[in-house]
């Protein structure tokens, strides 16, 4: 189980996530809603630790995982906004260096890449790639290591035609596997299909 207690964040003086907990059970989504600049993004970075929390604590089964790396790298997968991948190199290199960073061994998993439609841009650049094909390997990246835990934020946004349904059909097996997930989104739809609860932010607070 996953409980984030009391995380905030401020910038230069303005705070921008007010003190945010709550509890996510395995096999549970928890949707995030929220206008744009609300602080959705910024709660999952601070989760993934992308970035650091002013205060507050991240537990996992009770036990803070706050700069642990196994949590990071096995047990937690997140998908950023915008994908943050290196332009310089091929998707395969890309997905294999993140597969060996969270100590995965042998072939990409062909679940992902069959999912994601991702074997046929294998050798090609980074750079080489539409908005939406960087987004499926983004996506990729967060599946490889068959984490417990997603972080989405907007994931389907921008996402090539077709690849939408079949990522949220994914996540409904996943979710019946015992997984977490919290899904970041504009989209009352996809809210209403997954989430047991939604979250709303606006101004960095939580709405009652």
């Amino acid at each position: 189980m996953l409980e984030v207690r009391g995380l905030c964040k401020s910038y230069g003086g303005r705070q921008v996530l007010a003190p945010v907990s709550f509890v996510l059970p395995p096999g549970q989504c928890l949707g995030l809603a929220g206008s744009n600049g609300s602080g959705k993004s910024t709660l999952l970075r601070l989760i993934a630790q992308i970035q650091r929390p002013d205060s507050g604590e991240i537990l996992l089964d009770g036990r803070s995982v706050l700069g642990d790396r196994q949590f990071l790298r096995r047990r937690l997968g997140y998908a950023p906004q915008s994908a943050e991948l290196a332009r310089e190199l091929s998707v395969e290199r890309q997905l294999t260096l993140w597969a060996r960073a969270c100590d995965m061994t042998g072939p990409l998993p062909e679940e992902v890449l069959e999912l994601l439609g991702l074997r046929e841009l294998l050798r090609r650049p980074i750079r080489a790639l539409s908005g939406g094909m960087a987004q499926r390997v983004s996506i990729a990246m967060a599946l490889l290591p068959r984490p417990d835990i997603l972080l989405m934020d907007e994931a389907t946004a921008g996402l090539d035609q077709g690849y939408g349904p079949r990522l949220l059909d994914w996540l409904e097996s996943f979710l019946a596997g015992g997984g977490s997930l919290i899904w970041c989104s504009h989209h009352q739809e996809e809210l209403e299909r997954l989430c047991g609860a939604v979250l709303r932010l606006e101004e960095g607070r939580l709405l009652s």
